[in-house]
C-alpha cells in the first residue's frame, strides 16, 4: 500500500516523539506497520524529507552498478540500499540479475506492470497461400471437422448402449 509522504512524515515525526501511533486498515499485523515506520525513519535520517517521496528519480546503469559493486566489497544490502532510498529487494534483485545475465540484464529492465496488448503472430506460411490454396486447405478442415464429430457420436452411442446393458 502506498502511503503519502505527509502521512509518512508524521508517523516519523510521531516516533521521534515517543507519540503512539494508530495502525491504519490494510496491515493485519501492528508488527508489519512498525516495521514499515522503522523503515520509512532510517531514510528520513539518511535522506530527508525527500527519501520519503514517491516517484523519485531512475538509476541508471553506472549508479545500479556502483550500488552492485558497493555489495560485493563488503556492504550489507539494507545499508547501500538505504542510502539511496530504495528497497532492498530491488538491489538484491539487481544483484541477482548481474549475477545472471551481467551488465546486459541490468541494461534490459523494465519498470512497471506489462502491456496487455499482445497481438497475435501472423502465421507467415497463410500470407503466402493463393486463394485457391486456402479454399482447399479451408475444405480439408471442414471435412476433418465433420469425421471428428460423427466419430464422437459414435464413441457416444457405445457408451450409451454399454450403460444400458448394466
Amino acid at each position: 500500500m502506498k502511503y503519502s509522504k505527509e502521512f509518512k512524515l508524521e508517523c516519523v515525526r510521531k516516533r521521534k516523539n515517543g507519540i503512539y501511533i494508530e495502525t491504519p486498515p490494510g496491515f493485519k499485523k501492528r508488527d508489519n506497520f512498525m516495521r514499515e515506520i522503522r523503515k520509512w525513519s532510517r531514510i528520513y535520517d539518511s535522506l530527508g524529507e525527500a527519501g520519503l517521496e514517491h516517484g523519485r528519480e531512475t538509476l541508471n546503469i553506472d549508479q545500479r552498478l556502483e550500488l552492485i559493486r558497493r555489495v560485493e566489497n563488503g556492504e550489507s544490502y539494507s545499508s547501500v540500499a538505504l542510502s539511496v532510498g530504495i528497497q532492498d529487494s530491488v538491489l538484491i534483485k539487481w544483484n541477482r540479475i548481474y549475477t545472471e545475465s551481467g551488465i546486459d540484464g541490468l541494461k534490459s529492465l523494465k519498470r512497471g506492470r506489462p502491456s496487455m496488448n499482445k497481438k497475435r503472430p501472423v502465421n507467415k506460411e497463410d500470407s503466402d497461400k493463393t486463394k485457391e490454396e486456402l479454399l482447399e486447405e479451408l475444405e480439408y478442415v471442414r471435412a476433418e471437422n465433420e469425421y471428428l464429430k460423427k466419430l464422437s457420436a459414435l464413441v457416444q452411442e457405445r457408451k450409451a448402449r454399454k450403460q444400458k446393458k448394466k
